[in-house]
């Protein structure tokens, strides 16, 4: 630590016991403890705050202090530590002279203001929420400009009261715009003094009043939920009647390929006719295709939906996704408000959710104790519709076997990480159908039976050795021929590991440097931060990693194992570069296609979508280019049809701050 910090440090245990002031917080993960937040005002323009949480053996560490102007904008700050899946965090940022100086390990800059800014930290403990929100209460006009870049708005949504035994207090929820695609959420009291947050299963609030999350986590999805049913009303557009797209080039995703200078006829929302010899039917709406291409719509076969990630997805064509673990009434929700276009998103289809209880636990879906509990909640998943069953890292091995044989008595598929400390061989042996995540394939010659995969062992192992793996070594070639005779799907979630592999603090996240010019600055600043800790010593072995896993996801494909393509991360341009990572690691175009469309929807059960054929449903998108040529034309999605409704992404976009990558 630096000799300013730790100075500041004595001064603090020295104060203690005098006129500072403590604040603690409850880090909440499925109502339970699992952190805390204390804060230390030593003064009223002084504080050093202590975060941390714990998840699944992730989770950040942070001390933070922070010195506040006369404005209530923040005159200097430190913060050390480490962030959620352990890169080193030292910030320090310092006003003087309206000179605003800042340096972490993302950036050094500085700039010279013409009034006060309140500055962003790249990583700071969640008590500079309360901060900023009583810098923009002393302002005249609720606005206040924010560094690196940009502004701040708040506005109070609603005040209700909570009790805690006899004691009551009221709390009001504080919308902050600014920030993200959508506008960040904080509860304060009466005094202005930050009571927590709800984030769907995690949670922070004042210490001792956990227990009234759940009725704020309620209030506030109502708000949210409003916020993204106006966005349906304002961009969605019903497409009644019959519309012809006409000198179009079509990619039917079937044995056809492309269709050139074409024509499309769509009536209640069903492909009613393909080609020059059309039916006389009286047509309502044009759209002029030229120089475009139509193709089914996309998929996404790992996704935990949100209706935020719903808008993204639908703004980026990808018309259908596949959750793979969530809350039931969440997923439910949003499946039905997708379903009647009350907000805008894909079609959903599901994954049930189970995991043994234990310290490294997922923190949604069901938690079994036992097996028979864990028999019992896929028969409780089955009765419900969902398709699959997906398990997690903490199931005991030995429960695999009679899981997989109820999952396959209800029809179902059985997929998920590998349970921690078996090999991905025995969980195919036992009945796996499809493994989510290519390290898990990785981690059957790199793991032993003393390796916890239940917590982040799981990625650094395979970051320091998989460049070392022979991947045309009998036993991969063995191991790939059991794959393929057993007809294993792999969700490779590829792009995840572009980026954890790859992405230093500091440099641009490789998996999103071709569209971080187009996000609001924030969302842009966020990709230079690093997940691990990438460095000058173990940087080359991570990137030969980084190869390894498109050398292996080429020898998959070229074995004939079906691939699904699935993203675990930010909705919609994550799946654009999954899709640009197949065609890199050598797969064809058109096949990178196939399995974003036809393959995906035939793996997931659906027959009516996913090509472009007489009867089948018309989720569609027009594109500004040509995939089949240039991969990164997926990007340039210009009309999204989804049934009988069309959206204009580029409309969608610029409503959240995204500049659009096609015209209007």
């Amino acid at each position: 630590m630096g000799k300013m910090f730790v100075s500041s440090l004595f001064l603090f245990l020295s104060l203690t016991t005098q006129a500072a002031q403590k604040i603690e917080y409850d880090w909440l993960t499925l109502g339970k403890k699992s952190g805390s937040m204390s804060v230390n005002l030593i003064d009223k323009k002084h504080s050093i705050t202590t975060f941390e949480f714990n998840d699944r053996g992730r989770g950040p560490k942070l001390v933070d202090e922070i010195w506040l102007n006369d404005d209530l904008t923040i005159r200097k700050q430190i913060v050390e530590g480490h962030a959620y899946m352990g890169a080193k965090v030292k910030e320090t940022f310092l006003l003087t002279n309206k000179i605003a100086s800042w340096q972490n390990a993302m950036e050094q800059a500085s700039k010279k203001l013409k009034t006060n800014a309140f500055y962003s930290a790249a990583d700071s403990a969640p008590y500079s929420f309360e901060l900023l929100v009583k810098a923009i209460l002393a302002t005249n006009n609720n606005r206040l400009p924010l560094l690196p870049s940009g502004e701040a708005t708040l506005e109070k949504i609603l005040t209700t009261d909570i009790s805690k035994g006899s004691e009551k207090m009221k709390v009001s929820l504080i919308a902050v715009k600014g920030f993200g695609f959508t506008p960040a959420y904080g509860w304060f009291d009466e005094n202005e003094q930050l009571f927590g947050f709800t984030f769907g299963w995690m949670g922070m609030a004042q210490a001792g009043w956990g227990d009234s999350i759940t009725k704020l986590q309620e209030l506030q999805d109502n708000v949210e939920d409003d916020y993204f049913k106006s966005k349906s009303s304002e961009f969605g557009e019903s497409l009644s009647g019959v519309t012809l797209i006409k000198n179009v080039d079509v990619f039917t995703a079937t044995d056809k390929g492309l269709l050139t200078n074409t024509n499309v006829i769509i009536k209640s929302g069903k492909v009613l006719a393909i080609g020059e010899d059309l039916p006389k039917i009286k047509i309502e709406n044009t759209i002029d295709g030229k120089g475009k291409t139509l193709m089914p719509g996309l998929w996404d076969m790992h996704t935990h939906m949100s209706l935020q990630d719903g808008f993204l997805n639908i703004a980026a064509g990808v018309t259908s996704v596949r959750d793979m673990a969530n809350k039931h009434e969440t997923v439910m929700q949003v499946t039905e408000l997708f379903a009647s276009g009350e907000a805008i998103g894909p079609n959903v289809y599901r994954a049930g959710f189970i995991d043994k209880k234990s310290p490294y636990s997922a923190p949604t879906g069901k938690l079994a104790e036992s097996l028979q509990d864990a028999l019992d909640f896929v028969d409780w998943y089955a009765e419900r519709g969902y398709q699959q069953i997906k398990i997690y890292s903490s199931i005991d091995p030995k429960w695999v076997k009679a899981i997989a044989e109820r999952v396959h008595q209800h029809k179902m598929k059985l997929s998920g990480h590998i349970p921690s400390f078996m090999t991905t061989e025995q969980a195919v042996l036992d009945g796996f159908d499809e493994i989510q995540h290519i390290n898990m394939l990785f981690l059957n010659f790199l793991a032993d039976e003393k390796s916890d995969t239940r917590t982040p062992l799981r990625f650094t192992l395979v970051g320091d050795k998989a460049g070392e793996l022979d991947l045309d070594s009998k036993e991969v070639t063995d191991f790939i021929t059991l794959l393929k005779e057993r007809d294993v799907i792999i969700d490779s979630t590829a792009t995840i590991f572009e980026g954890m592999f790859l992405n230093k603090a500091g440099e641009i996240d490789p998996s999103y440097a071709m569209i971080a010019n187009n996000m609001p600055a924030d969302v842009r600043r966020g990709f230079l931060a690093g997940d691990l800790d990438i460095n000058k010593t173990n940087e080359k072995a991570y990137a030969k990693s980084a190869d390894a896993v498109l050398r292996l996801i080429k020898k998959l494909f070229d074995a004939g194992i079906r691939l699904v393509p699935g993203t675990d991360a930010l909705a919609g341009f994550t799946l654009h570069r999954e899709l640009e990572l197949y065609v890199k690691a050598g797969i064809p175009n058109a096949e990178v296609l196939k399995i974003a469309t036809v393959n995906a929807a035939r793996i997931a059960g659906q027959t009516n979508v996913g090509t472009i054929e007489i009867g089948q449903t018309a989720d569609v998108i027009l594109l500004d280019g040509n995939p089949l040529e240039n991969i990164s034309d997926i990007r340039k999605v210009s009309l999204v049809m989804k049934g009988e409704r069309l959206y204009r992404p580029a409309k969608l976009y610029r409503s959240i701050g995204i500049k659009p990558f096609t015209k209007e």
